[in-house]
C-alpha cells in the first residue's frame, strides 16, 4: 500500500529526534525515508509476493484456499462462490498440485506464511 500511495517517508511514533530530523531532510531533498522496521516489513512483503507469483495461484484458487481455511466443505464452498462442487474439487486438485501440498492443514499453514489468509 505504501508503494501504491507513493509515500515518500514513514516514521514510527517511537522515532527519536535524530531519526526524525534525518527523515525530514531526506524527504525535503526529494529522497525517501522509511524506518528500519518499515523497510523490514516491506522486504518481507515483497518476498512473499514474489513467492506467491512464482506459484501462480489464480484469484479463484486463493478464494478456495480461504474457504478451506474457514473449514468449509466442498458443498459450502460451491454454494458460497456460486460454482459447482465439481469445480471446487478441480480447484482443490490444482491448488495441491501447484503448491505441492497434500493436506488441508498443510495448505492452511502455507497460506498463513504467505499472508493469503
Amino acid at each position: 500500500m505504501i508503494e501504491q500511495a507513493q509515500v515518500a517517508g514513514y516514521v514510527l511514533k517511537t522515532t527519536n529526534k535524530s531519526e526524525l530530523t534525518e527523515a525530514i531532510e531526506s524527504v525535503y531533498a526529494g529522497d525517501t525515508f522509511y524506518a528500519k522496521e518499515i523497510l523490514d516489513e516491506l522486504n518481507s512483503f515483497r518476498k512473499i509476493k514474489q513467492e506467491n507469483e512464482s506459484i501462480n495461484l489464480t484469484i479463484r484458487e486463493i478464494e478456495i484456499i480461504q474457504c478451506i481455511a474457514s473449514d468449509l466443505t466442498n458443498k459450502q464452498i460451491a454454494d458460497q462462490l456460486f460454482i459447482s462442487e465439481r469445480t471446487v474439487e478441480t480447484h482443490r486438485k490444482n491448488i495441491f498440485r501447484k503448491t505441492n501440498i497434500h493436506s488441508a492443514v498443510g495448505l492452511v499453514e502455507f497460506a498463513r506464511k504467505r499472508k493469503l489468509i
